[in-house]
Order: structure tokens, then sequence, then C-alpha cells
């Protein structure tokens, strides 16, 4: 529950510190003397935007703290999940420059204002005299129905549904898509690949044709040169074999005559050789040396071919084109491993989807079963505000898509008049009957959600008299199992706290200042008669206050 709040420089307030106590905690004060104030404070301190009338006139730096009593185990959860520090009491403190921009702390650890947010939702419900919101609301009607059925373990079990579904169909479009664009694509790469694999490129290719056409293209001068070496060597009459071969008749003698001449006849006979098979090698390649323009021609177009597509796909050599012509075979093979990925998508979508239906089937159930005791609840808490004709009822219609919050949307019909059909809360309901149907739900709202504290910012509206004592008593009921604030401008529902907090303007140095003071049992007396008569010592007001009291 809220302990203490300390407010420095925010409106019209300088310095004020306000210690709570449990039970019914009830703030008064003349219209204007600035009672809303102190809940917009609060408001700040749990994570609401800045107003622009946040600040004194002073504009000096605006500091607000608040201190919980920390009871619930869910914010203690929470609070080990935000890594903060676990103390007997929450400090919440916010900082905020004249400039507008803010800083926040937990026990004296640095947070932003999400995390404020999701703390409050364990600490506090603020409720103002606006409620209208709530009934306009499809959502916020839906999320209260959950909170009186106590849906939440149902309502997870089904969001984990939901958006599990929501990703594997977020994945099965996007391949989808990507399959889409690779079909686009799949036309072109299948052309690539079937130009270079007809091709049957080879390894060291175009390095082997490049050889053969410069031996081609000079096929006649090397057919004269060969011509020449044969003719030379072993056709003409005085050829290099044959002069050989008459130099080796002659130095025959010599060898009997000196061993020195063995050697060199030896190697000359061995040169003879040689030349012999050069010959032979010659007159051979001679006879194989053929100029041919259609072989020339072929050569020429597959040298031709190579180096298009080379420059086609930006490759240097026949081994890049063979490496891309691989890669282009996996890419097509992809295509029908992305259509098998698709297919297993699509089923675990089917899949999914299933098991969403089950938690929302689940999940309507549970709120349709619930409808009726709701209803009577509701009725039954308007009949003890004095609205014995009242009749409220819970219209849940089925929707075309799933939702974050299941297949339903919810509204809330009402009507307080007796053979009057009930129709929209929004529409139908008046300020009074706003007012007094806000506090019903919150009373049976706030046994479920186990909240420490409930506030009430002037939901009083419209209503007065013997109405007005039956929503005091509600509220002191409800006090009686957490905290409530509740500011007030009627006499009937102050007279039922026991804590009696008075708002009211002072002047300090020439400037006006909003002040508060919690009231003794004498003056909580003279408070009320004010509110009653605007006599503070009237005695009839005073008598009609301590009646009021009992």
């Amino acid at each position: 529950m809220l302990k203490s709040i300390h407010i420095q420089n925010y409106a019209l307030i300088e310095h004020l510190k306000l210690d709570f106590q449990s039970g019914l905690n009830v703030i008064t004060g003349e219209t204007g003397a600035g009672k809303s104030i102190i809940i917009g404070a609060l408001g700040l301190v749990l994570g609401n935007r800045v107003e622009s009338n946040a600040f004194n006139t002073n504009a000096r730096k605006c500091v607000i703290e608040a201190a919980f009593d920390l009871q619930s185990d869910r914010l203690r959860n929470l609070m080990l999940e935000l890594d903060l520090d676990l103390d007997d009491f929450l400090h919440i403190r916010r900082e905020i420059s004249p400039n507008g921009k803010s800083r926040s702390f937990v026990n004296d650890t640095p947070v932003g204002v999400n995390e404020l947010k999701r703390l409050a939702t364990f600490i506090i419900d603020i409720n103002n005299q606006n409620q209208t919101y709530l009934f306009r609301d499809r959502e916020m009607q839906l999320a209260m129905l959950d909170d009186l059925v106590e849906n939440s373990a149902l309502l997870a079990a089904y969001q984990s549904d939901y958006y599990l579904y929501k990703q594997v169909q977020k994945q099965l479009q996007l391949l989808v898509e990507n399959e889409k664009k690779a079909r686009e694509q799949q036309d072109f790469i299948q052309f690539q690949f079937d130009e270079l694999y007809a091709s049957q490129l080879q390894s060291g290719e175009e390095q082997s044709l490049r050889s053969e056409l410069q031996w081609m293209n000079h096929a006649e001068l090397i057919k004269q040169a060969l011509f020449f070496a044969t003719q030379n060597l072993t056709q003409n009459e005085t050829n290099v074999v044959s002069l050989l071969e008459a130099v080796l008749r002659q130095l025959i003698p010599l060898q009997k005559m000196h061993s020195q001449y063995e050697p060199l006849q030896q190697r000359l006979e061995s040169s003879l050789i040689e030349i012999q098979d050069i010959a032979s090698e010659y007159e051979l390649l001679f006879e194989k040396t053929e100029f041919n323009p259609a072989l020339l021609l072929q050569m020429q177009n597959r040298l031709d071919l190579i180096l298009r597509l080379q420059q086609k796909h930006q490759k240097a050599s026949v081994d890049d084109l063979l490496f891309w012509q691989n890669e282009l075979d996996q890419r097509l093979s992809e295509f029908g491993s992305l259509s098998e990925q698709i297919k297993k998508l699509q089923k675990q979508v089917e899949n999914q989807l299933k098991a969403l239906q089950s938690a929302s089937d689940k999940l309507t159930g549970a709120r349709l079963k619930a409808i009726n005791s709701i209803q009577h609840k509701v009725v039954a808490g308007l009949m003890q505000l004095g609205m014995k004709d009242a009749e409220f009822i819970v219209e849940i219609t089925e929707l075309e898509e799933f939702t974050p919050n299941g297949k339903n949307a919810v509204d809330f019909l009402f009507t307080s008049n007796k053979g009057r059909k009930a129709d929209l809360v929004a529409k139908i309901a008046s300020g009074g009957e706003l007012s007094r149907l806000v506090l019903t739900l919150k009373t049976l709202l706030s046994h479920n959600r186990n909240l420490p504290t409930v506030v009430f910012d002037e939901i009083d509206t419209g209503i007065s008299g013997d109405i007005a004592a039956k929503v005091g008593q509600a509220m002191k009921n409800m006090s009686a199992n957490m905290q409530v604030i509740a500011i007030t401008h009627l006499p009937q529902i102050a007279a039922k706290a026991p804590w009696h907090f008075r708002v009211f303007k002072k002047e300090v140095n020439g400037q006006t200042q909003t002040d508060i003071q919690q009231l003794e049992p004498d003056e909580r007396l003279h408070e009320l008669a004010l509110m009653i008569s605007g006599d503070a010592n009237s005695q009839q007001a005073i008598k009609m206050a301590q009646e009021l009291m009992l």
C-alpha cells in the first residue's frame, strides 16, 4: 500500500509530505484547492506523461517521491526480474527538470518510464471522475471481464499460442515471398546454367585452343620449313646425311693409324644416327601438317565462345566459369529445398492454428460460463448503491479473426430504468450511474486483482444524499481488504473514513500555494460541517456530521 508521498515544486505545491494509512483515506477541500494535484503527482511517480503545468513558477526541479509497503509476491518477482534491490519498502523517485526531461529511480536504481508503468500495475489502481473511456474501448472491457473471471492462466496460454502462430505465419509468408522472388530468378539462372552446361567446358581448354590456333595459323610457314629441313637432311643429292656418311667413310682408315681417332669417329656416327632420326620426325610432321580452314574456323569459334562466356559472366578463366556453373547448379537445387521448407511450414502453421483455436475455445468458454455470475454480482452491487431496477449485461461477440486477447469482442450493456432496453454503458449511463457502476466493478476487481491500493478521484460525480452514503459505505467495505484513497466533495463519503485530509490554499510571500493537513477528530467534525452547510461552526451541521460519522 501507499505509505507516503513527498512532493516538491509541483504545480501549486512548494513542499508537501503526506503519510497515508491502511483502510479508507479521504481527501477533501474546496473546489480549486488542489485535491487532484496530489493524484496528478502520484500519477507522475508511477510513469504518467509530464504535463506543462508540472512546475511551480520558480522553475526549479520538480521532485516527487513515494514509498509503498512491499507486500505483493508478484511485485517482488517483477522487481527481481527488473534487477531492482528488494527492501521492506518500495521507494520511487521521479525528478523532472524545467526543460521537461525526467529521471526515475526505484530504491535508488535508475529506471525508465516503462518500468515504472509495469510496477504500477501491481501497486495501485487510479480511477478518476471521467471513466467513460472504460466503456468505449472494447479491449478495456475485455480485459476487465478477464480480470473478473480470473482468466489470467487461460489468457496467457492463448497468447503463447497466438504469438507462436503469428511467428510461424510470418516465417511462412517471408518464405513464400522469397520463393516468389526466387522463381522470378529461376528461369534466368536455369538459362545461364544450361548455356554453360551445353558448352561442355574443360579445364585448361582455353590455353590448349590458343596453342592449337597459334600452330594452325602458321601451318604453311611450318610446312615450308619442314620441307626444307627434310630435303636438305635426306632428300637432296647433296644432303646432310649423305655428306656425313661420305665423311665417315673417309675417316675409317684413321682408326687403324691411331687410337685417338676412334672416339671422334663414334661421336660422328652418333650424330649421323641422331640427324637421321630427326629427319624422320620432320618428315612425319611434314606429312601431318596440313592447313584446314574448316578446323581453324571451328577452333576459332570455340575460343570465341569461351571468351564471350568469360565476358558475360565476368570470369577470368574457364576454371572460373566451371566454378560458377557448379554454383548455379546448387542454386537450382535450392529451389526444390525452398519448396520443401514451405510445405513443412504450412503444416506447422496448420498445427499451430489448431492449437490456437483450441486455446481460443477454452478462453471463450470460460468467458461465456462466467457471464451470468458476473452480471448477477454487478446488479447486486448496484442495488446496494440504490439502483434497484438496474440491469447489467455482458455481451460477447465472436470475431472473424484472432486477436492478441482472443477471438471475442465485449460490450457492457446497462439500464437503470425498469422496462427500458439495456444499451451501451457509454451511450446511456448518466454521471451518477457511471460512478456507481465503476465503483461496483472496481470493488469486484479489487478482490481478483489483489491490488494493495485503489484510488478514487472524485468518481462521486452526479450522486448525493442517501446514494452518496451508500457509495461511502461501499468504499469503507472495500477498505477492509485494501487501502482506499478517495478524493471527494461529499460529506456522506468523507464521514466513512477514519483518515481525513484537508487540502487548502495559502499565500506565502505573495504566491498562492497548495497545502494539506491530516485532521484530528474535532477538525474532522468541523470540516464535515463545512462541507454540509458551508459553515464549519453551524451547530445543526455539526450535529448532522456527528450522525454521518456513526
